[in-house]
């Protein structure tokens, strides 16, 4: 007999469009503008044309050359920016501790418009939904405990993945979702746990006992972690149909369609705890931004003060080019370059998610195409890939092996939305922070070693730190949705 083998993933690939080669839709205008642009010129004007020429060059040069995996104009157009922002002090936040301020609750840098709201959940309960003033959106944060593959059989971890895929299927038939983040906090264990097993030792038990477990619990900090797990939903009540008219009639539109998705969830091997309360969430944010309070908020009395949305915002920050600093904190966000060009096993990711010797937060954010859209974006990008293959004959250039499996996985892809596969845009922030800065280099090494070893390319977010760090919280932030909007700081 001849073991089974085990059942492999894979195929993503990026949104390419019709570029040329390795450009872009935009970057390939772009060059085509700058090329034809002094030869058009030449005919009239031919002074002119030497210097539009010579700004061609420029223009095509910081289009195609690369650094770091973006573009030369990208990389000077993001150093620009950060130190623009940098002159006018939006990098920096000094609160203090008797300073007036108007508008107290204000987080930090885009996380300014998001104010979390305590409302019923529709059960007899209490739920915390996080408003995104600029968008509307409504965001609702549910506690969850996956269970492990260690002790599952390959059966049921292949069944788990099938109905989260078909999880993520159905959402594109649910219009009032933006999107969804899956956020997975890790930290080396601390005095919280030593406290949890203190209050439950037995005072009748015999003295060895007690010594013996007094001794454990002494080394349950240098030998346990802390970990939590969470998803976020975000909702936008404005999709919904009839439109909300208020406030409280969107917040009723959200509660009416979380039941379901919390439903969904329980086929996928997680169990839904229950919905993040204003103290929880508000607790969550406080302890990532003053990590050394992490172990007094863990303790349920100080966690139970925290019911104000103002205490979750740090005293000072600031976001230097390569790091964020934040109270107690210095933290370093990536996100994910590339997916896996390989077919992976449903463990690829435990070396990123595993706990390690520094606290590590990994959200997974995924934005679901409606279902009558995403046929059509499937087929523009096998009608992109069809462009570049008649490019490249029509030019006399030998197509390369990646371009020809790039033009498979599209048909692919479209074979499987007909199907009835869900379509989305997917991609990874991950966020480490330390309190010491002499233990920053350890930390970062930590994670690039990793995410090589879970099959994923993550770039540093140069110049973006403060917002890897916030679209890492779980909170209701997509940063491919900031990128078109004014950031709010």
């Amino acid at each position: 007999m001849t073991a089974e083998e085990p059942r492999l993933y894979g195929h993503w690939r990026a949104e390419r469009g019709w570029g040329v080669g390795a450009l872009g839709t935009g970057q390939t205008v772009i060059v085509f503008v700058a090329v034809l642009a002094p030869v058009l010129i030449a005919s009239f004007a031919p002074r002119a044309a030497l210097a539009l020429a010579l700004v061609s060059v420029i223009v095509v040069v910081g289009v195609t050359v690369r650094v770091n995996g973006s573009t030369a104009v990208e990389a000077m157009t993001r150093r620009f920016r950060f130190s623009s922002a940098r002159a006018k002090g939006w990098t920096e936040l000094s609160g203090g501790l008797i300073t007036e301020h108007p508008r107290m609750h204000d987080l930090p840098g885009v996380m300014a418009p998001l104010v979390a709201l305590d409302t019923e959940d529709g059960r007899g309960g209490r739920q915390c939904l996080v408003l995104d003033r600029s968008t509307g959106t409504l965001s609702a944060v549910l506690r969850s405990a996956p269970a492990g593959l260690d002790l599952a059989d390959r059966a049921s971890a292949d069944e788990w993945v099938a109905c989260w895929g078909a999880w993520l299927a159905d959402l594109g038939h649910r219009p009032v979702i933006r999107h969804i983040a899956v956020t997975v906090d890790t930290a080396p264990g601390g005095l919280a746990d030593t406290d949890y097993l203190r209050a439950r030792m037995s005072p009748d038990a015999p003295p060895l006992a007690r010594d013996m477990m007094t001794e454990l619990i002494e080394l349950t900090p240098t030998t346990s972690a802390q970990t939590d797990c969470r998803v976020t939903i975000t909702l936008d009540p404005n999709r919904a149909a009839p439109r909300p008219r208020d406030l409280l009639a969107s917040v009723a539109e959200v509660t009416r369609w979380l039941p379901g998705l919390e439903a969904g969830l329980s086929a996928c091997g997680v169990a839904v705890l229950g919905r993040e309360s204003v103290s929880g969430l508000t607790a969550r944010v406080r302890s990532a931004f003053d990590p050394v309070a992490r172990e007094a908020i863990a303790r349920q009395g100080e966690q139970q003060q925290l019911r104000q949305w103002a205490q979750a915002a740090p005293v000072a920050a600031q976001e230097l080019w390569d790091c964020y600093q934040h109270d107690s904190g210095l933290s370093v966000s990536w996100a994910l370059r590339e997916a896996p060009r390989q077919a992976v096993s449903s463990r690829v990711l435990v070396p990123l998610l595993a706990p390690g010797p520094y606290p590590r937060r990994v959200s997974l954010l995924y934005q679901p195409y409606p279902a009558d859209q995403a046929a059509a974006r499937v087929e523009s990008e096998i009608n992109a890939g069809q462009i570049r293959q008649a490019w490249s004959q029509r030019t006399r250039r030998d197509e390369t092996q990646r371009e020809r499996d790039d033009r498979e996985r599209a048909m692919q892809a479209a074979r499987e939305e007909a199907e009835g596969a869900g379509v989305g845009r997917l991609t990874v922030y991950v966020t480490t922070t330390v309190t010491d800065p002499e233990e920053l280099p350890a930390a970062v090494a930590d994670v690039e070693q990793r995410a090589g070893a879970a099959k994923l390319r993550l770039r540093r977010m140069w110049g973006a730190q403060s917002t890897g760090f916030a679209a890492g919280l779980g909170v209701g932030l997509n940063p491919n949705e900031l990128a078109t909007r004014g950031r709010g700081r």
